[in-house]
């Protein structure tokens, strides 16, 4: 039992199986006298599953509304309340603002302790067949074709085993400029990990991109687990340039096919433009 105590509690949920959930974690639920969830209504089925009866104070924290609920947190830590930190699903401060109410409780001295479990990014990392010896999570991949680029550039000469969130919707973007960046590189696509439908593909970059333009985008939840430089790569003068603008220019006007082959290669848009005429030109000859 947790006790009547001033202590924030950290708390790992389930990423989709709920069998995952600790017995631990889930009596430190039942212990605390506030849980701080990213939404209620998913925590609420959480706790149901568990049948473990909601508290009294049940409170949304999340991004949006941290600056004005972590007073309020803090106070009642400070009267002598267990607050739990829930987020929707895994391990909280994973891809989410709850260390800035764990940074406030150290500058308190109000104590904060946790209960480990479910994380994506490791459970990904671990089944890849990929170095785990070093590695670096990176959070999500930017959504624009610039900002992603400049993040994964910032990694290009990392070592180190790189992890990734992305989504169904940006994946074989996202594969695309990795190629562009690492080189074809061997990585692994894990989705809907502990679920019905989890799916673990190893493949080298360029495999993968070929799986995913012929069966389109996966559903599900989406980690990339991709090798460091010293992996399975090959020279970058090897990426077939013309492949990527052939895909683009199906898809997009002219225009808009160079500017993002430029973005995703780091080609100047001139040459870009020179080579997409003379895809134009070839296919109008035949």
């Amino acid at each position: 039992p947790l006790g009547k105590k001033l202590m924030l509690v950290i708390i790992a949920t389930p990423i989709g199986n709920v069998e995952d959930m600790s017995v631990r974690a889930a009596n430190a639920l039942r212990d605390a006298n506030i849980i701080a969830c990213e939404d209620t209504r998913t925590t609420k089925k959480l706790l149901r599953l568990l049948d473990i009866e909601v508290p009294g104070k049940f409170i949304a924290y999340h991004d949006h509304n941290g600056a004005s609920i972590r007073p309020f947190l803090l106070s009642e830590l400070q009267q002598g309340k267990v607050v739990a930190l829930v987020s929707d699903a895994g391990t909280p401060l994973i891809s989410d603002p709850g260390f800035k109410l764990v940074e406030a409780c150290h500058e308190k001295n109000i104590r904060v302790t946790a209960m480990p479990g479910p994380t994506a990014p490791i459970m990904a990392l671990t089944v890849s067949g990929l170095p785990t010896d070093k590695f670096t999570f990176n959070g999500f991949v930017p959504a624009t074709l610039a900002a992603s680029r400049k993040s994964i550039l910032q990694t290009s000469n990392s070592q180190l085993t790189q992890i990734w969130f992305s989504t169904a919707s940006k994946l074989l973007t996202h594969l695309k400029t990795m190629l562009s960046i690492y080189g074809n590189r061997r990585a692994v696509v894990a989705r809907e990990l502990t679920k019905l439908y989890e799916e673990v593909r190893s493949a080298p970059l360029e495999e993968l991109i070929s799986h995913y333009e012929k069966s389109g985008p996966p559903k599900g939840e989406i980690v990339l687990v991709i090798a460091g430089e010293l992996g399975e790569a090959l020279p970058k003068d090897s990426i077939q340039i013309d492949v990527l603008l052939k895909e683009a220019l199906q898809r997009l006007s002219l225009r808009d096919a160079v500017n993002e082959v430029s973005i995703l290669t780091g080609m100047q848009k001139k040459q870009v433009y020179g080579l997409a005429l003379t895809i134009m030109n070839s296919k109008t000859q035949n």
